[in-house]
């Protein structure tokens, strides 16, 4: 099976600059957690069609939970109980069976 990991973390009230270095930095952390968690698709919400500064949350979060549910992992990032559309995700993920990781 093919393992698909989306980050989740604090975005709402970030700098754009940071925000971007925060969710990049995470990715190249993940890209192999240990050699038996390779994952082949890593999603940031800030990259996925349709997600923008701007945007309102509630369509941000139906955007996000459409990605995630395809997803196998979700990587928290440390500031995700920060931020309530982080904690609806880590809610998600539970729900759905998602393994959850969080950032050390």
């Amino acid at each position: 099976m093919k393992k698909k990991v989306f980050i989740s973390g604090k975005i709402t009230g970030e700098r754009i600059w940071d925000c971007y270095m925060k969710f990049l930095t995470a990715m190249n952390k993940i890209a192999y957690i240990d050699m038996t968690t390779a994952f082949e698709n890593i999603i940031i919400p800030l990259s996925i069609e349709g997600i923008h500064f701007g945007i309102s949350h509630e369509d941000a979060m139906r955007i996000c939970f459409d990605a995630l549910k395809d997803c196998t992992h979700i990587y928290m990032l440390k500031d995700w109980k920060d931020s309530k559309g982080a904690m609806m995700e880590h809610e998600f993920a539970k729900e759905n069976g998602i393994e959850i990781i969080y950032e050390k």
